[in-house]
């Protein structure tokens, strides 16, 4: 998933950290691409007859699938025609704090087999063809398979102890790789300089990707790394639920003005704010007081109800005579009465949906979870001190091209010519990139305008003045209708 909407508003907020790019402006680049997600856009877009109404993957004669094989090998060729290195990373065990995210993926899950199961029973093709591409999902076996072929193929393979995007960030950081390719905008919070968008949905070297320079992001939202990582824990990621209520513009004013989380806490509370904050962005202590002060209220509430109740008895209580007449059957109403007293006494107390909360289960990995604390303290530490693989080196080899043939033909099926003619390509690509080559902008050192701020500066004010100038305008449109 990533961060909820932190593309938009960059695109709003810091436009000048964002533009878009030919693929082959990355002619002698190294990048670590996210292999699950590239796996994932293979399985739903390489079809059998290439019928984009129909998603039937491609199978060999065992019925194995074979679409996410084909795919990789043809994108990871046409990258090294392009003058690309790319270095796969793959996920490793997810951490304990996503267990609710992958939880509710498991629902969506369930709720998509339900819904193909009715789609098929009413013949609705395109229904049925929706909920079949929200089934697809990468497992080991697709994992091992391309893990294989890019082995074959001559390019590295990198396992991640945990988040691939937190590795490929790590590789980008350490200097290993030009920057990290995936459509996950968490990557970014994982503060990699670079982060290549739509790159394996290049189709040729015109095709044009998004490229997001992290750096020039904090700069213009006018933030820290710290408070960055805040303001994404704030719009949505998956390690924890948002705040109900704070969009992100909102969210970003209020990271702005109070610079982290705990103020921001401090803030509603204070100011007695309507947003929905989760219990599990409380301390043991506040839920402790947020607890007892619902029980104080549940007490005030029943007094006050007690109070109507014997107020209501009062008036309505009959006379000495009329009591006295009724004598009998007065005595067999308060029996009654008792008894259903005792009655309704003696069952347990009912529970509600509130007190059996589930809390993420308490494990072990490279952060630790500590139960007592807000989700969201745990959720910064990840994004901060992700764990990832150090030293990590990186070669480039020459294509095996008879384990390719027997791997791709005799197992998986493949034409033999296609494939041939692949190997060639992948053959030709590693003799020209293996040349040490200079990119052009290497013989350029990048100096910073000296007007550089007095422009930012200016910019800036501009786009505040415009928008300004667009609420006036909305407001005064609104005031002539009435």
């Amino acid at each position: 998933m990533g961060i909820k909407n932190l593309n938009k508003l960059l695109s709003e907020e810091a436009p000048e950290c964002m533009k878009m790019s030919p693929l082959k402006a990355l002619n002698g680049r190294k990048i670590a691409i996210d292999a699950s997600m590239s796996i994932y856009q293979f399985l739903i877009a390489v079809r059998q007859g290439g019928d984009a109404n129909v998603h039937q993957q491609l199978t060999n004669e065992a019925g194995e699938t074979t679409s996410h094989i084909q795919g990789m090998f043809n994108r990871t060729v046409r990258f090294l025609l392009e003058g690309i290195k790319p270095v796969y990373v793959f996920d490793g065990k997810p951490p304990s704090l996503k267990s609710g995210e992958l939880l509710k993926r498991r629902e969506k899950r369930a709720k998509a087999e339900a819904d193909l199961k009715t789609a098929k029973e009413a013949g609705d093709a395109e229904e049925e063809n929706k909920q079949n591409k929200r089934l697809v999902r990468a497992g080991t076996k697709e994992n091992d398979d391309c893990k294989k072929l890019l082995r074959l193929m001559g390019c590295p393979v990198v396992e991640a102890p945990c988040e691939a995007e937190a590795q490929c960030a790590a590789l980008c950081k350490q200097g290993k790789v030009y920057a990290s390719a995936t459509e996950d905008m968490d990557c970014l919070t994982f503060a990699t300089p670079v982060l290549l968008r739509k790159m394996t949905f290049a189709k040729d070297a015109k095709s044009e990707i998004q490229v997001l320079e992290y750096a020039k992001a904090v700069k213009a939202l006018n933030l820290t790394h710290d408070e960055f990582v805040d303001l994404c824990i704030m719009l949505g990621c998956d390690y924890c639920d948002s705040i109900g209520g704070v969009g992100p513009v909102t969210a970003l004013k209020l990271i702005r003005e109070h610079k982290c989380i705990e103020n921001v806490l401090k803030w509603i509370k204070r100011e007695g704010k309507k947003f929905k904050v989760p219990d599990s962005w409380l301390s043991k202590e506040e839920k402790e007081e947020e607890g007892e002060e619902e029980k104080k209220e549940g007490e005030e509430e029943k007094v006050e109800d007690e109070k109507v109740s014997e107020e209501k008895v009062s008036e309505e209580k009959p006379s000495a005579e009329a009591d006295a007449e009724n004598k009998s059957e007065d005595a067999n109403t308060t029996t009654t009465t008792t008894t259903t007293t005792t009655t309704a006494s003696a069952k347990p107390p009912s529970t509600t949906s509130s007190t059996s909360t589930v809390t993420p289960p308490k494990t072990t990995g490279a952060v630790k979870i500590n139960m007592s604390e807000p989700v969201y303290i745990g959720a910064r530490r990840l994004f901060k001190n992700h764990e990832v693989l150090e030293d990590q080196t990186l070669t480039w080899k020459e294509c095996d091209g008879p384990g390719l043939t027997k791997f791709l033909v005799d197992e998986m099926g493949f034409n033999p010519d296609r494939i041939a003619s692949g190997i060639d390509k992948i053959k030709k690509a590693y003799k020209t990139n293996s040349k040490p080559q200079m990119r052009m902008d290497s013989f350029f050192t990048v100096k910073k305008a000296p007007n550089a701020d007095l422009l930012q500066k200016k910019r800036q004010a501009e786009k505040d003045k415009k928008k300004k100038g667009g609420n006036k305008k909305q407001k005064k449109g609104s005031f002539s209708r009435r």
